[in-house]
């Protein structure tokens, strides 16, 4: 038996239920989904979270989907599956509500006496830190852009060795080709905004292996990305000892170890001419933009690039985001 936000779950049954986590101005209460199998055999506890933005849906439905797959006589240990971590911000279909306006991936361990995703962050977490020996936050990209299925494990200052090798180590077992290594200390200006808070580095900081999984674009449900994440899922649970079967490895895989965005020079209407996946030369174009007159602008590559995401979204002002490449990258052995 075991005790999950003060939910009891028996050895060998599947559980359903939700958290209350705050109510809203007019009265109602605003919940988290729970899903937990508590397997047949002991063991110890995988954490899958989704939708910390509300907009990104793919790992929601894989975990959803696994959850009702699953027999529990054939799991050893616990899986908890989180599937709207962000209910306001889910309700909102965007990354975040607009009650405060704070992107909850920035919020923990969160504040008990905080904003309303902090608040959440910490009933969230509080859990997490209680229970979980392993943890997967999914992800999607924004709707403005498309991209290859790919993880991210992170190098943590001061965080232990170990569990950050073991953090990358999940990501490769997950079984994307393309897996992104990213060292905090020295990314700086790599991504816009900040990561402090973020789930999978206070799990790391808190001695629990983690790492994200970027699974296709967020507003929709993409059945192929939901089939990605739902493999990755199987995957880490036959390598942890969850579950018994095989393993689904991909032909090959890379590690990027630096990346990138590329930004519009120009405004105006946007043709983006290569795909994720594709490795490009420096000197190759990137996109083309115009706003209807006679100037057709040409964006390039000034370095060699594996092509992460692009966008999709035409319309582009100064300084939007083209591109997400990779520039150093190496073939795992």
């Amino acid at each position: 038996m075991i005790n999950i936000f003060d939910m009891t779950v028996e050895r060998g049954t599947k559980k359903i239920g939700k958290v209350l986590v705050g109510q809203v101005a007019f009265g109602a209460d605003v919940y988290i989904p729970v899903l937990i199998i508590h397997g047949q055999k002991e063991g110890p506890t995988f954490w899958a979270n989704s939708a910390i933005h509300g907009d990104e849906l793919n790992g929601s439905v894989a975990s959803w989907e696994l959850f009702h797959e699953l027999n529990p006589e054939d799991v050893s240990g616990t899986l908890i599956f989180t599937p709207i971590s962000n209910p306001l911000a889910f309700e909102n279909r965007d990354k975040v509500s607009d009650v405060d306006m704070l992107d909850m991936d920035t919020a923990f361990p969160g504040d008990p006496n905080g904003l309303f995703a902090q608040r959440v962050a910490y009933i969230l977490f509080k859990e997490i830190k209680k229970h979980a020996t392993y943890l997967l936050n999914f992800h999607t990209l924004n709707t403005q852009y498309k991209a290859v299925p790919y993880t991210v494990s992170k190098i943590v200052p001061n965080a232990s060795e170990e569990i950050v090798r073991k953090s990358r180590e999940m990501a490769l077992i997950f079984g994307t080709e393309t897996n992104c290594v990213v060292n905090l200390a020295t990314a700086a200006g790599e991504l816009p905004g900040v990561t402090n808070g973020a789930l999978d580095i206070t799990c790391i900081q808190n001695n629990i292996p983690a790492f994200m999984a970027e699974v296709g674009s967020g507003g929709k449900i993409e059945e192929e990305y939901v089939s990605i994440a739902k493999e990755g899922l199987k995957n880490l649970f036959v390598h942890l000892g969850f579950i018994s079967g095989e393993i689904d490895k991909p032909e090959r895989q890379y590690i990027i170890t630096k990346r990138k965005f590329l930004r519009a020079d120009y405004g105006g209407l946007v043709s983006v001419k290569v795909e994720p996946g594709e490795k490009v030369e420096a000197g190759t174009v990137l996109a083309e933009t115009h706003y209807f007159g006679e100037e057709i602008y040409s964006t390039k590559f000034n370095e060699n690039s594996y092509i992460i995401a692009t966008r999709v979204n035409p319309v582009v002002n100064t300084g939007d985001r083209l591109a997400f490449v990779g520039l150093e990258w190496e073939e795992v052995k």
